[in-house]
């Protein structure tokens, strides 16, 4: 691939993004970030973008012109966000995109997740029903919706719940892991019997990647392809981080099952313990 591809990516300093702005660059993308410090710190590769102002997208028409986006950027909802104040910055700001997408003939990658399809669903799959229980879901298939509405070129990735170093406290993996790093042990409530197979962040930005280089469209689940159970990940997570040590059993209500059936059109990702592995690696730096 020609190293003068260029992709606007939204969301850059956040979880995703930070994982995915490397491994665009790698891959030979010239990048540009869309950013709200753009206005007071402009730099070069850098364009002034807020998703709760459209009109900050919309002027882009005008301005430049990109063979793709990768759109990760979103307010996350998992503080009692209500669906009014999630809709300009997740479903309008993607209309926009989509928009900008379809004028550019750009091909347009959209960060959805998978709990679109309900946050106590034990089993999804490709054809599983929608049901957008949470305002943040609802919001992300509101997104989906303009974009399959638009004549742009994309490509939804519906994530599982993703870890790695400094992920989001809401999902209990990255907290065991964000204290394992730390030296404390993780709690684990219950028996940790509940099935998982969350997705490392790194592997989150090689499907990206995949799915830029080989032009895919569609909806696709982004899960990991290993089964494990709560006890097995903290296990895992304590003889990694602190060999000898064992998570802190508290009583406390079952967890239920969510096993995610990922694409087989995307890349399988590594398996749970060389991800910790990784993280270590990275955190020893």
């Amino acid at each position: 691939m020609a190293t003068t591809k260029t992709v606007l990516v939204t969301g850059s300093t956040g979880f995703l993004g930070r994982a995915a702005v490397p491994a665009l660059a790698d891959a030979g993308w010239k990048i540009t970030r869309g950013s709200r410090a753009a206005a007071e710190l402009p730099a070069e590769g850098i364009v002034y973008l807020d998703l709760a102002e459209p009109a900050s997208l919309l002027v882009l028409a005008k301005q430049v012109r990109f063979d793709a986006i990768v759109h990760l950027g979103a307010r996350v909802g998992w503080t009692g966000e209500t669906e009014a104040g999630l809709f300009v910055p997740n479903v309008l700001a993607t209309g926009c995109l989509a928009y900008l997408a379809g004028l550019w003939d750009a091909h347009l990658i959209f960060a959805s997740a998978a709990i679109v399809h309900g946050v106590r669903r034990e089993t999804i799959e490709s054809d599983s029903p929608l049901c957008p229980d949470t305002a943040y879901a609802k919001s992300k298939w509101l997104g989906e919706q303009l974009l399959a509405t638009s004549n742009a070129k994309h490509c939804v990735l519906r994530i599982a719940g993703v870890f790695g170093v400094g992920g989001p406290a809401h999902l209990s993996l990255n907290r065991a892991i964000g204290g394992a790093i730390k030296g404390e042990p993780p709690f684990q409530i219950g028996s940790g019997k509940a099935l998982r197979n969350y997705v490392y962040v790194k592997d989150v930005a090689q499907a990206i990647v995949y799915a830029l280089h080989e032009h895919l469209g569609g909806t696709h689940l982004l899960a990991g392809r290993e089964v494990i159970s709560v006890s097995e990940m903290l296990r895992g997570v304590c003889d990694t981080f602190s060999p000898g040590q064992h998570p802190v059993i508290k009583n406390g209500p079952e967890a239920m099952d969510q096993v995610i059936k990922p694409s087989p059109f995307l890349p399988a990702p590594r398996a749970f313990r060389e991800a910790l592995i990784d993280i270590r690696k990275e955190c020893c730096q």
